[in-house]
């Protein structure tokens, strides 16, 4: 089978969307199927080639907030050009931004079968920022408040314009700036969460109802779609993990180390993490919290572990690729989580995989996969108290660790890369049939 793949991001970026496209093409290839991968152009090289995987990168520009995401609009004649030479048999549309929508648009105009995955909750990426950071654009890709922005553009024709002729960068900004003035105007801050959440939903439905599949990665996420307008198929779809880069641990005698790793997001609320560690670390001396990875909320998380006192007892290491992480999961006690906007988690299944029991939040997918008393302890959002509360019954009770360990064990199985991309030929399969079924019509 021929397949092409939109994204608005890709390597040399890590992120969930990133990590599960690599994983899911690197397999597909290996059996046998023939891969395109089209995405921005990237001011650094790839970190790695993908064996048996074209890549098709057009022409980007980043935001001054956020360098390292690349901004692609590439003219839909070009992108038809590039489909009429791959042939593909199914287009995989992975994002909601630039080159997901004109990759959407120009599928469906060449009347090819198209699935789209949602892998991110946009209503609540526009919850936990503030439309005045809204106007500034920064985190362009992962805070997918600005789908806000994008429905207008959308609506306005702006899209087409965009896609038909190309804009230069400062064009580009201009009409972005624009559209996101006349949006917000003088909205009062509840007013324009309330107006973010429901265009966020208008935009998710315009958008997803135009492909003959939507996946996503959990099944809360399913029936959130559902229930807000979205009337083509959805299924659901794990993004699978690679177990083999995962260790497995051997002990559960006491460590008093806890971790957190992701990429850090504000909208990740890694700071309701710091705070509960804080309560902990001022009844428990001698417990550490580890948290791996990098992204805007640096270095706010690094001034506010120094306002609570906590600096001592909480390293961050920075940026961890997947094969050093997978081999420190088994070293901790226990992962933590504060995030309410999980659609699943790929480094919060590989913790489990390792047999890492979690502490988590009950929010979209973490429930799902993290069942209070199994695998974990789960407690409600922004409750410090309770995460704290959490994280002090885990470190104190080493057979609770090892049971709920053994748990997440058996239970991630299903997440298995080889078991999702089985699943994701059949479905591919399922779209090419469907779709050829009713052109024959």
């Amino acid at each position: 089978m021929r397949i092409a793949y939109f994204t608005d991001t890709y390597l040399p970026e890590i992120n969930g969307v990133v990590t599960s496209l690599e994983s899911h093409s690197r397999l597909l290839a290996a059996r046998g199927h023939d891969i395109i991968i089209i995405c921005p152009r990237y001011r650094r090289s790839a970190l790695s080639a993908v064996p048996g995987v074209q890549v098709k990168r057009y022409r980007s520009f980043s935001f001054v907030t956020n360098k390292d995401t690349r901004v692609a609009l590439p003219s839909m004649a070009s992108v038809a050009r590039t489909l009429r030479r791959f042939r593909p048999d199914v287009v995989h549309v992975h994002t909601p931004l630039s080159i997901g929508v004109i990759g959407l648009a120009t599928a469906r105009l060449m009347r090819l079968p198209t699935l789209k995955t949602y892998h991110t909750y946009i209503p609540d990426f526009m919850q936990y920022v503030e439309l005045h950071r809204l106007l500034r654009l920064d985190d362009f890709q992962d805070r997918v408040v600005n789908s806000l922005i994008f429905e207008r553009m959308f609506e306005s024709g702006t899209w087409r314009r965009l896609a038909r002729a190309g804009e230069t960068r400062r064009q580009a900004l201009e009409d972005i700036a624009s559209v996101a003035d006349s949006v917000v105007g003088d909205l009062a801050p509840t007013e324009r969460t309330q107006l973010s959440a429901r265009v966020a939903w208008q935009f998710t439905r315009t958008l997803y109802n135009r492909a003959d599949l939507v996946l996503t990665p959990s099944v809360a996420l399913k029936r959130e779609l559902e229930a807000h307008g979205v009337t083509v198929p959805v299924e659901y779809l794990s993004n699978g993990i690679d177990m083999s880069l995962v260790r497995v641990k051997d002990s559960y005698a006491a460590s008093g180390r806890l971790l957190h790793a992701g990429r850090l997001g504000h909208e990740k609320n890694v700071d309701v993490v710091l705070r509960a560690f804080a309560r902990l670390v001022a009844e428990r001396p001698g417990c550490s919290l580890d948290i791996i990875g990098d992204g805007p909320a640096r270095e706010g998380l690094v001034r506010l572990a120094e306002r609570l006192g906590v600096a001592d007892s909480v390293h961050m290491p920075g940026f961890m690729d997947r094969h050093a992480l997978g081999r420190v999961y088994r070293d901790y006690d226990g992962f933590v989580t504060a995030s309410t906007i999980e659609t699943q988690g790929i480094v919060l299944l590989e913790a489990m995989s390792a047999g890492l029991p979690v502490v988590g939040v009950n929010a979209l997918a973490i429930p799902e996969l993290v069942r209070d008393g199994r695998d974990g302890l789960i407690v409600e959002p922004g409750d410090e108290v309770a995460l704290a509360d959490a994280m002090r019954r885990l470190l104190d009770d080493e057979a609770l660790r090892m049971e709920l360990g053994a748990a997440c064990r058996e239970d991630v199985r299903p997440h298995a890369l080889e078991r999702v991309v089985t699943r994701l030929e059949g479905v591919y399969a399922d779209v090419v049939e469907a779709h050829r079924a009713r052109a024959a019509t």
